[in-house]
């Protein structure tokens, strides 16, 4: 669905639960600029996998086994 810009900002929570529901809806402005406005998926990322790619990564001349060297002398 396209709408202007004007018609977005008053309708905002009508075009939310569209995008909630699936559609997509594109924005245009006076210049003719588009946006697209649509819902993404939300997914919680833990501890573990946002640090999953560090350890190895950093070469601090321990063995990467133990904690010393990270704050645990």
């Amino acid at each position: 669905m396209q709408v202007t810009v004007r018609e977005f900002t008053r309708k905002f929570p009508n075009y939310r639960r569209a995008a909630l529901a699936g559609k997509q809806v594109e924005v245009r402005d006076r210049k003719g600029n588009g946006f697209v406005f649509r819902a993404t998926d939300t997914k919680s990322v833990s501890l573990a996998e946002a640090m999953g790619n560090l350890l190895g990564s950093v070469q601090s001349g321990r063995r990467k086994k133990t904690l010393a060297g990270y704050g645990r002398d």
